[in-house]
């Protein structure tokens, strides 16, 4: 894995933007919940929050691609981090209650920055990187997904505990500014001259992909999973926050704590993945079926400690499902598609997500987390089984030949 991120330059720049960028804003995510269930005591309006995070990718997750191609992807990805950082001044504004309408307003926009941003960015990566590297490459997204839970979320629960959120959403608006310069170092993102799979973002068509995910079952299994799974993961996503401000009494700290060991969790996972040399589908739904049995541990304990370590196994298993399954998508789907597909993935996952955490929200005020918990875990399961089934009739080399002659 060294070696690869020495090998592709252009990756590792934009590997460390995502860093810079995604600790920031874990700084203010971390700050923010806390924030909000200090100011509130609500479960409700932690998921109202998350929800609104997640909303604008029903709308503009779908026009990334067509973005792309009128601006071109780098310009795009520099605009959405300096808008970001002038949209992130208003939470220094927050004080009491009566400011909610801020933290909602400048969520929801915040969250629209990043449904533009992120399909963008996952698109970019089979363009800029050989097909070799692929496996490792999306093993390193983890890794980053990991440096950020533990520098930005640990980090983020110190600084807001001793200084105040208001510290935490300074530096969240800075590291918005520092990833922009990093990518204004890159080169155009919509093709590298030493990569086998180049992705040209021309004349990317909708009603050309629609038809062939309608026509594949295995396309329709790939979908469904990313409308069932966001489902389930809404439950845990606000009970992270719940858990541990008002379960185990650890405010700021705990909360931040939760989010590094699911980092330390998911920088864990390539150790494992890399062990891994073949039946992609098979063992990324078994690692949802153990990332179940885990959450419904954690729902009984009541040892702070031990739900942090079961917290950091869940990880280490959502971080190998999804390094294989992104690596599935990407070399299985034809390369034309693919800015088109992360965008509507990405808009069915973060829609679906947000809708999950706020029915969470709303659970919450009727039922006890640790009821909750365990009804998220017992989906995880029955999901993961159902998937399992459906995937072991699938060939992927057979399933890439179908979808390449359907691009013909």
């Amino acid at each position: 894995m060294i070696k690869t991120l020495k090998a592709e330059s252009s990756y590792r720049k934009l590997f460390s933007a995502g860093i810079v960028n995604g600790i920031g804003d874990r700084f203010s995510q971390v700050a923010l919940l806390a924030l909000i269930l200090q100011m509130t005591g609500s479960g409700f309006s932690v998921g109202i929050t998350m929800a609104l995070r997640m909303i604008p990718f029903l709308f503009f997750s779908p026009l990334s691609s067509k973005i792309a191609e009128k601006l071109g992807r780098k310009r795009v990805l520099i605009a959405t981090d300096l808008s970001r950082a002038v949209i992130a001044i208003s939470f220094l504004a927050i004080n009491d209650p009566d400011d909610m309408w801020i933290v909602y307003t400048a969520s929801f926009l915040l969250a629209s920055g990043e449904a533009i941003y992120s399909p963008i960015r996952k698109s970019s990566i089979p363009a800029i990187v050989s097909s070799k590297s692929l496996k490792n490459v999306n093993a390193w997204e983890q890794v980053l997904i990991g440096f950020v839970l533990v520098i930005g979320a640990l980090s983020g629960g110190v600084v807001s505990y001793f200084l105040g959120a208001k510290a935490a959403f300074g530096i969240n608006i800075v590291s918005f500014l520092a990833a922009g310069w990093i990518l204004s170092t890159l080169p155009a993102l919509e093709s590298n001259a030493q990569s086998d799979q180049v992705v040209k973002v021309k004349n990317e068509k909708y009603n050309e992909l629609l038809p062939a995910i309608a026509a594949s079952s295995f396309l329709l299994m790939l979908m469904l999973f990313e409308l069932v799974i966001p489902l389930i993961n809404g439950i845990e996503n606000v009970l992270l926050s719940v858990y541990a401000v008002e379960t185990f009494g650890k405010a700021d700290l705990g909360v931040g704590i939760f989010y590094s060991v699911l980092g330390l969790g998911l920088i864990a996972s390539p150790l494992f993945t890399r062990m891994i040399k073949g039946r992609f589908l098979l063992f990324s739904f078994l690692c949802i079926i153990g990332e179940g049995l885990f959450l419904m541990v954690i729902s009984q304990t009541s040892l702070f400690f031990l739900a942090a370590v079961l917290f950091a196994m869940t990880a280490i298993f959502s971080g190998i499902g999804n390094t294989l399954l992104d690596t599935v998508a990407m070399e299985t789907i034809p390369a034309k598609w693919h800015g088109m597909y992360f965008g509507l993935t990405s808009m069915v996952s973060n829609t679906f997500i947000g809708i999950s955490m706020f029915f969470t929200g709303v659970a919450l005020e009727w039922f006890d987390p640790r009821l909750v918990g365990l009804f998220g875990g017992f989906l995880y399961i029955v999901a993961g089984s159902l998937f399992l089934i459906w995937s072991l009739g699938y060939c992927l080399q057979f399933e890439k030949e179908k979808l390449v002659k359907n691009t013909m």
